[in-house]
């Protein structure tokens, strides 16, 4: 006659298979983090036309597993200058924290910035830079948008 466990047996055996259970998800949803660190990158500008007043938007969604810096600058020709950099937050305890941070700042174009320009086309170049994990550091995620940079009479 086979002898059966006791009931406490069985519910720390159920509650231990659980755990590791929900370790096991909570680490491959760690390691898909790891290796895409920058979940969503996006780019907006209110108008095409660079005039003051203009506002230049991003959503941005990073994993947490690393401080990933993010980068929006606004190039012509060889002149560039940053509109905004950030560096993303990053989870205490990344294996076990499933959260992702988003990011969504407006930057408002103003009259001074654009007289460092030139009239003409220019672009507004969104960077989000991964960091090393897992052996590898992933390649930046980039967005561009081509805009114009108006001619301001009187500005310069």
């Amino acid at each position: 006659m086979p002898q059966s466990e006791s009931r406490v047996v069985l519910w720390v055996t159920r509650v231990l298979i659980a755990l590791a259970c929900m370790h096991v998800v909570l680490s491959c949803w760690s390691t898909y983090r790891r290796i895409w660190q920058v979940q969503r990158i996006e780019l907006r500008v209110s108008s095409p036309m660079l005039a003051p007043g203009v506002t230049v938007s991003y959503d941005v969604i990073t994993s947490g597993e690393t401080r990933n810096r993010i980068l929006l600058e606004l190039e012509q020709g060889t002149q560039s200058e940053t509109l905004m950099e950030q560096r993303a937050r990053q989870n205490a305890v990344s294996a076990y924290d499933p959260r992702l941070f988003r990011y969504t700042p407006t930057v408002v174009i103003t009259p001074e910035l654009l007289a460092r320009f030139t009239p003409g086309p220019a672009t507004l170049r969104l960077t989000a830079f991964g960091g090393p994990k897992l052996l590898r550091t992933p390649p930046p995620r980039v967005r561009e948008l081509q805009v114009t940079v108006p001619h301001l009479g009187g500005v310069r």
